[in-house]
C-alpha cells in the first residue's frame, strides 16, 4: 500500500457547491457498481487528491439511522481503498471528485459494499491511466 494515509479527512469531503453542481450537471462521467451509482470529474488539484461525496436517498431509507449506517460504510470502504486512486495521481496536476449515490432499497453488508466501492475505484483508476495514456 506505500505510505498513504489511510484516515479519511476534511479535506476528502466534497463541500463546495460548485463543484457539486458541476459533477451533475454534466461533463463527468457516471457508472453504474450496484447497489451505488459512481458520478466522477477531474477537478483542480486541492488538498486532498480525491474527494467523495456519498448520497442515500431518503425515499429509499426513510430511516436516519439506516442512511447513516450506509454511508458509514460507503466512508470505511473508500478509507481501505483510496490508495488505489491517490497512486494514480500522485504525480498529477488534478484531483477527482467522486459521488456515490446509493440505488439499492435493503441494506447489504460491509463486506458487500468494500467489494463494489474497491470495483469502483479501479474502474476509475483505469480511467485515469487510460487517459494519460492518450495525452501522452
Amino acid at each position: 500500500m506505500g505510505s498513504y494515509p489511510q484516515t479519511f479527512t476534511k479535506a476528502e469531503r466534497i463541500k463546495s457547491k460548485l463543484i457539486i453542481n458541476r459533477l451533475f450537471e454534466g461533463g463527468s462521467a457516471s457508472f453504474v457498481a450496484f447497489p451505488f451509482r459512481i458520478v466522477y470529474m477531474t477537478i483542480p488539484k486541492g488538498d486532498a487528491p480525491t474527494s467523495i461525496l456519498i448520497s442515500v436517498p431518503k425515499r429509499r431509507f426513510h430511516h436516519a439511522v439506516d442512511r447513516n449506517h450506509i454511508k458509514r460504510q460507503v466512508r470505511e470502504a473508500y478509507r481501505k481503498q483510496k490508495y488505489i486512486l491517490w497512486k494514480a495521481l500522485e504525480n498529477s496536476d488534478k484531483s477527482i471528485a467522486i459521488a456515490f449515490i446509493s440505488i439499492a432499497s435493503q441494506h447489504y453488508k460491509s463486506n458487500v459494499i468494500e467489494k463494489c466501492v474497491k470495483k469502483a475505484i479501479c474502474r476509475i483508476e483505469h480511467d485515469i491511466q487510460s487517459n494519460k495514456d492518450e495525452n501522452n
